[in-house]
C-alpha cells in the first residue's frame, strides 16, 4: 500500500513492482439529483482516508464488444451516473524533480469507454519513463453530450466536456502531492478523446493548463447550436412517446439508455461513423485554432477504416452507408464504389480520416509546431491484426502487448522494441515538446 496527503484528504493506493496506482479517486461531485443534467462541480474535501485501491463506477453506456477484445480478460464494471473518478499511475522509484503529467482521454464515439479499461492501463509507461499518467471517466451519450439546456433552461449542454475540464483542474490543483508538476500537463487522447482535446484547445480558459497535446486518430466535427437543439427535440419526442407519464428527472439510467437506443434506431446503423452525441459549439469556444500555440503530436494509423467493417457480413447496406456519409457532410460515393467490405473500409480510411487529417494538420501547422506520426504495424499472419487499423496503435503507446498475446498473437522483440520506442518518443515529446530524430 501507499498513502498520499492531498488538499482534499488522505488517499490510499496500491504498490506494485515498479509503479504505484491510485484507483477511483473522485474529482467532481456525483452528477446525480439536482446535478444530473448539469456541468460538473469540483469535489469537496473528505474526512479520513479515501480508499483508492478499487476502480470507481464507469459511465452509463450501451454494450461494447470491443472492450473485451482490447483486454487481457473479461471484466465487469459497475455502471453508474456517479462515475466521475480518475486513476493515477506513477513510478515507484524516487525522482529528483516533479514529473510531467499525461492526462489520457479515451475514445468510443462519445458513446462508450472509460478510464479503467485494460488497454488504458499505463503501468508500462511509468515503469519505463519518469512521468505520471492519469486516466479518468467523463459522461457519455445523452448524459454527457445532449443539449439539456434546450429541454430545461436550468440544465446545461456539453456536460461531458465540463467533466473533462473539471478533471484537468483537479490534476492541476492536486497532482503535486503525487510528485507531479502541475505546470507541465499534457493532454493525450484517441478518437473521441482526441476530438475532445481539439475542443479544449479552442477554449481560452482551458488552454493555459495545457503544455502539449497528443492527438491520435481523431478529427473534430463539432455540432452547431442548431444540431444540438434538433437532437434534444428528437430525444424529447422519444421520451413523450415511450415515457409519457414521466419527466426526465424521474427516468432511470436504463430508461435513458432505452431512449438512446431508440434514437439510434431512427438514424439506422452507422458503425460509429455518425456521432449522435458530441461536443456542441458555444460562444466560449474559439472559431478556429489561431490562438493555439502548444506543440502537438498528431498521429493516425495507416488503415483506420479496417476496424469499422470487419467482414462482408458486417458491411453497411449501401443506401445506409450513403446516408451516413451525407449526414456527415462528406462526398457521397457512387454505389459501385462501396459494394464490398474492403471498399467501405477504404472509403472510411480515406474520407473519414486521411483527408480530414491532412486538412487539420495544415490548419494547425499555420499556428503551432505539429509533429505528424503514422502507425503502420501489422501482424499479417494473425487475422485480428492483419492491418494497422483504428485503436490498434493504443496497445503500443500504452505498452499493453499482453493484449496481443491474450488474443493469440505472437509478440517478438520487434514488437517490444517498437512499443518501447513509441513510449520513449511520447514521453520525450511530453517533456520537451519535440520528437527525437
Amino acid at each position: 500500500m501507499c498513502r498520499v496527503q492531498t488538499k482534499l484528504g488522505f488517499i490510499k493506493g496500491q504498490r506494485y513492482e515498479g509503479y504505484e496506482v491510485f484507483k477511483g479517486v473522485p474529482y467532481a461531485k456525483p452528477p446525480i439529483g439536482s446535478l444530473r443534467f448539469k456541468h460538473a462541480e469540483p469535489v469537496e474535501p473528505w474526512q479520513g482516508e479515501w480508499d483508492a485501491t478499487t476502480w470507481g463506477s464507469v459511465p452509463v453506456q450501451p454494450p461494447n464488444s470491443l472492450e473485451d477484445f482490447f483486454a487481457v480478460a473479461h471484466h465487469t464494471f459497475t455502471q453508474s451516473e456517479d462515475c466521475l473518478y480518475l486513476n493515477i499511475w506513477r513510478p515507484q522509484r524516487k525522482v529528483k524533480h516533479p514529473l510531467p503529467v499525461i492526462i489520457y482521454f479515451y475514445g468510443g464515439s462519445f458513446l462508450n469507454g472509460h478510464g479503467s479499461q485494460d488497454v488504458y492501463h499505463p503501468h508500462e509507461i511509468v515503469k519505463q519513463e519518469d512521468v505520471i499518467v492519469v486516466t479518468f471517466n467523463y459522461r457519455l451519450g445523452a448524459f454527457g453530450f445532449l443539449d439539456w439546456s434546450t429541454i430545461n433552461a436550468d440544465w446545461d449542454k456539453n456536460n461531458g466536456l465540463s467533466d473533462q475540464i473539471c478533471a484537468i483542474q483537479w490534476v492541476a490543483q492536486n497532482i503535486e502531492a503525487f510528485g507531479g508538476n502541475p505546470n507541465h500537463i499534457s493532454l493525450m487522447g484517441q478518437s473521441a478523446g482526441a476530438m475532445s482535446i481539439e475542443v479544449l484547445l479552442r477554449l481560452p480558459d482551458v488552454r493555459p493548463y495545457i503544455q502539449n497535446a497528443v492527438l491520435l486518430s481523431g478529427i473534430l466535427h463539432i455540432d452547431t447550436l442548431e444540431d444540438g437543439v434538433r437532437k434534444a427535440h428528437e430525444f424529447s419526442e422519444l421520451r413523450a412517446q415511450y415515457f409519457k407519464d414521466q419527466s426526465f428527472e424521474t427516468l432511470s439510467q436504463e430508461d435513458i439508455l432505452k431512449l438512446m437506443d431508440k434514437l439510434q434506431a431512427q438514424h439506422g446503423p452507422s458503425k460509429g461513423l455518425e456521432l449522435l452525441y458530441q461536443p456542441i459549439e458555444t460562444e466560449a469556444m474559439d472559431a478556429d485554432y489561431q490562438h493555439v500555440q502548444v506543440p502537438i503530436l498528431f498521429s493516425m494509423t495507416e488503415a483506420e477504416g479496417d476496424i469499422y467493417i470487419a467482414s462482408e457480413e458486417k458491411r453497411l447496406p449501401i443506401d445506409q452507408f450513403q446516408a451516413v456519409v451525407e449526414r456527415g457532410g462528406l462526398e457521397v460515393p457512387d454505389r459501385n464504389e462501396i459494394q464490398t467490405a474492403q471498399q467501405q473500409r477504404d472509403y472510411i480510411t480515406e474520407h473519414h480520416f486521411k483527408r480530414p487529417y491532412q486538412q487539420l494538420l495544415a490548419e494547425l501547422s499555420k499556428h503551432t509546431t505539429v509533429w505528424p506520426y503514422t502507425f503502420n504495424w501489422s501482424h499479417p499472419s494473425h487475422p485480428a491484426y492483419a492491418s494497422p487499423y483504428h485503436i490498434l496503435d493504443v496497445i503500443f503507446w500504452m505498452g499493453r502487448l499482453d493484449i496481443l498475446e491474450a488474443n493469440g498473437a505472437t509478440v517478438s522483440d520487434k514488437e517490444r522494441q517498437l512499443s518501447r520506442h513509441m513510449i520513449h518518443q511520447l514521453c520525450q515529446f511530453v517533456k520537451t515538446g519535440q520528437l527525437e530524430s
